[in-house]
């Protein structure tokens, strides 16, 4: 053994103790502290909390974030299926004809495409 081992084996025999001076001390502020922040005992009746409705339902769906990122799939869907960009009609119709066509799609269209009227 090195004198490391040795010194390491001499502290596992030493258990630690607290003085009881110390202990009833802290003892002491905590309980003051505790009467100082104590407010009165609430009633039985006061502390049940009720649910509302789109708490409970937001619950099945396991919170609000997975709510939040359903609708705004939905709504982006239907903005897409409703405003239907140009490349996304050619793509459309590539795959729906099962055609082969050497068609080049913008993968980064402006916004005009969105604003003309057909």
């Amino acid at each position: 053994m090195t004198d490391l081992d040795d010194l390491f084996a001499q502290a596992r025999g030493v258990v630690p103790t607290t003085p009881q001076a110390l202990q009833a001390r802290v003892m002491l502020d905590a309980l003051v502290e505790l009467s100082q922040t104590a407010g009165p005992n609430p009633s039985p009746t006061a502390m049940i909390r009720r649910e509302s409705f789109m708490s409970r339902l937001f619950g099945l769906f396991g919170g609000a974030g997975p709510v939040a990122g359903g609708v705004m799939a939905g709504f982006t869907g239907l903005a897409l299926g409703y405003l239907q960009p140009e490349s996304l009609a050619n793509f459309t119709d590539i795959l729906a004809t099962n055609a082969s066509y050497d068609l080049t799609i913008d993968l980064m269209p402006g916004y005009d495409a969105l604003l003309t009227e057909e």
